[in-house]
């Protein structure tokens, strides 16, 4: 609690934000987990900003039967002077703080996306899933927020964005899906980027395309062999000759052995 309310207070004396309203490019996802040494399952997340940020503040929740051990920073955030993970086991909470510049000159973190951490967690005997989301709390108060710098009336201001967020991840036992499966895009709608993935129980031959509303191929995305387990694609909105397509409806589709599917997404600019 004492680590928490750090976090709260060095917050609350760097960042008197404005809210803004976050842009299509604004996400944040916690990612499929995989096996690690130890017989940890390792839950990346992944942070996806659109302008530099000068803080993150994010406060997740976990289901019963799980263990957070531990919190591991990625190289992405090394540059930043704050970073901080206050696990409450008992609520099953973790909130996790990361400023960039404290006593002196450090780097905002730049625009794309990336994971910023990774959780380790461990399984209780006879728990197949763990489910992560983000969480409100209260006294301290904590929201997903991402914070950044704004020029626009000539001196700077920090404004606070709640991203998008793509939680509720289930982290099964067995990595290899039972069945095929093909997710829906995300974020959707996006600009310029967004993910795709898809499940396999086989490994088998996989073709993955995107089709305009003519059912014209625009884009290839995979076409060829692929191992059993869930798969992450990243369209970046151009076709197969490195043109950025125009605004609109897009569909992409999967052939893998005798499964076939389609789902509709929207790119927006």
């Amino acid at each position: 609690m004492k680590r928490t309310l750090l976090v709260t207070s060095i917050l609350a004396l760097l960042l008197v934000p404005a809210w803004a309203l976050a842009t299509g490019t604004d996400a944040f996802t916690a990612n499929k987990a995989l096996p690690s040494s130890g017989d940890f399952l390792v839950v990346p997340l992944e942070v996806t900003n659109s302008k530099p940020l000068v803080a993150l503040d994010i406060p997740l929740q976990y289901t019963e039967g799980a263990t957070l051990d531990h919190v591991e920073f990625t190289d992405r955030v090394a540059s930043f002077q704050f970073k901080n993970a206050s696990i409450d086991a008992a609520n099953r909470v973790v909130v996790i703080g990361l400023i960039s510049m404290l006593a002196s000159e450090a780097p905002d973190l730049a625009p794309g996306t990336g994971a910023v951490a990774n959780l380790y967690f461990k399984l209780a005997e006879g728990v197949s899933e763990v489910k992560v989301n983000s969480v409100e709390l209260t006294k301290p108060d904590h929201n997903l927020a991402y914070y950044y710098n704004d020029y626009s009336s000539g001196r700077p201001e920090v404004v606070a964005v709640q991203p998008e967020a793509a939680l509720s991840v289930v982290v099964k036992d067995n990595n290899v899906p039972k069945t095929y499966g093909l997710s829906q895009n995300f974020p959707n709608p996006f600009n310029p980027t967004t993910k795709i993935s898809f499940a396999l129980p086989a490994t088998g031959d996989v073709h993955l395309s995107v089709f305009n509303v003519l059912g014209q191929q625009v884009k290839e995305l995979v076409n060829g062999t692929m191992d059993a387990g869930v798969h992450e694609v990243i369209w970046d909105g151009k076709d197969n000759n490195g043109t950025s397509v125009a605004s609109g409806i897009y569909f992409y589709k999967i052939n893998a052995n005798s499964f076939v599917s389609t789902k509709k997404m929207v790119l927006l600019k």
